[in-house]
């Protein structure tokens, strides 16, 4: 093992060191007048890695490089005088990314990013129609029972007769699995995908019983809804709360830069640092 370990450490310094030397440093590379060097890329590989993976590393940077240097020559070769000009789209990418990092900066200092309980209910209250159900949501109770389960005539009545406490006693005895929906709403879908069959309608099943009974050869399953919403509802604010936060605390950002920019624009403007030539007629 010993051995092997020295062989492929002989094999990145062979590697390396069998590329000409110009200048004190190690080519790697080389398209047309343009060098890659080692010295230039070094840091690229993580310390404690084995020798093997150095070289694959390095290959991959290597091969990488060349085929982005044959392109450019290309470009260079081909695109006029004119459009190889991109000083001014350098400087305003330049400027962009200055100010983005900046604002990014100043929102880091002054955001509060505490948004209570009031401020959500009031933005979902002042805008329903932007929480609107793609899907159904119900709060549910799914029990199943293997077919082989004897006399669970006790659970059947208290699930016809809608009594939670009796059905959840009588299924911990018995039951195989009991799902508990009730604590959040939840999209039918999620409920739906713990049955054997597909139901295609799930309204019809909300508004017609809120109850269902499937199976297939191994189990019973029962589900009730304790409550639900339809599709095309307003979406419960339980459901809604984590985008309304997003939304405020972008609100607040946007805020942040608008009070930002003019500060700034007044205190230029106050300086005399402003000053526009063009006049109005």
């Amino acid at each position: 093992m010993l051995k092997r370990y020295k062989v492929l450490i002989l094999s990145i310094v062979l590697l390396i060191f069998s590329c000409n030397k110009e200048e004190n440093k190690t080519k790697l590379a080389q398209v047309y007048n343009k060098v890659l060097y080692f010295e230039d890329i070094q840091d690229i590989i993580p310390k404690n890695i084995s020798p093997e993976d150095s070289i694959v590393i390095l290959k991959n940077r290597i091969d990488f490089w060349v085929k982005k240097q044959t392109i450019l020559k290309r470009a260079e070769l081909n695109l006029t005088e004119k459009q190889k000009d991109i000083s001014s789209t350098v400087e305003d990418y330049r400027a962009s990314l200055l100010i983005e990092k900046y604002k990014q900066e100043i929102i880091k200092k002054e955001i509060d990013t505490t948004i209570s309980e009031q401020e959500i209910e009031n933005y979902y209250n002042q805008f329903p129609e932007s929480f609107k159900l793609n899907e159904e949501v119900v709060k549910a109770l799914l029990f199943k029972f293997s077919v082989e389960s004897s006399n669970i005539n006790s659970f059947k009545n208290a699930f016809y007769l809608n009594n939670e406490e009796k059905m959840i006693a009588s299924a911990e005895k018995k039951a195989k699995n009991i799902e508990n929906f009730n604590n959040k709403w939840t999209q039918i879908s999620t409920v739906l995908n713990f049955l054997p069959n597909n139901f295609n309608n799930p309204e019809t099943i909300l508004k017609a019983s809120k109850k269902l009974q499937t199976r297939d050869t191994s189990f019973l399953y029962y589900v009730i809804f304790k409550d639900f919403k339809l599709k095309g509802e307003t979406e419960p604010l339980e459901l809604a709360k984590d985008r309304i936060k997003i939304i405020l605390l972008n609100k607040r950002k946007r805020n942040i830069i608008r009070e930002l920019e003019k500060r700034i624009y007044q205190s230029d403007i106050k300086n005399n640092s402003i000053k526009i030539f063009l006049k109005n007629n």
